[in-house]
């Protein structure tokens, strides 16, 4: 069945290789900055605030039996780092001013195909809950070891976090990332 509406394969400027790094860098910041922003008169929190919000919602907190403690969230897109180390500080400070008992606070990963580990390691310097991975990570083809440090007796679930990337891929590719997704995670978003 073809879907009601075709989905969008679009591109960035600064998706392509020949792309100064330095003009990427600013690009990245414009779409870190939109994530993050709350504009009062438009919005009731920034979007980032909100998918913390969602994640919380329809995963549960500690007192539910489905309980966003059990998921660790492994950004595979993470370009300049977006909206995941916002999204960790709404989650668990949000937690936190409810007096909701953490047995842990919920654990974030930033990875992509092409690493920003200067980025990545200054967002990390503001929360323990926020690291990354170095080297390159190829989303259709997770490295095992990776979501496997995590699941290790059971300890945490998977959870991969997608924060509209997929317009810079095409169809064939996106089927490729699902497919691995749907492989070797317990959920995704």
């Amino acid at each position: 069945m073809a879907p009601l509406v075709p989905r969008m394969h679009v591109f960035e400027i600064a998706d392509f290789p020949w792309f100064p790094n330095f003009l990427r860098a600013y690009f990245q910041a414009a779409l870190t900055a939109a994530w993050t922003t709350h504009v009062p008169i438009l919005q009731s929190s920034s979007p980032a605030s909100l998918v913390a919000g969602l994640l919380t919602t329809h995963l549960g907190d500690n007192r539910t039996e489905t309980n966003i403690h059990d998921y660790v969230f492994i950004d595979f897109c993470a370009g300049g780092g977006g909206p995941t180390p916002s999204i960790e500080r709404h989650v668990n400070i949000d937690q936190q001013r409810e007096n909701i008992e953490l047995p842990e606070p919920v654990q974030f990963v930033l990875t992509d195909l092409h690493p920003h580990v200067e980025l990545w390691s200054q967002a990390a310097t503001q929360s323990p809950n926020l690291s990354y991975v170095r080297e390159s990570v190829d989303a259709s083809r997770a490295p095992r070891d990776l979501t496997a440090r995590y699941t290790r007796q059971g300890k945490k679930k998977v959870f991969r976090l997608f924060n509209l990337a997929f317009h810079h891929f095409d169809d064939a590719l996106a089927r490729r990332i699902l497919r691995d997704t749907v492989e070797g995670s317990h959920g995704f978003g």
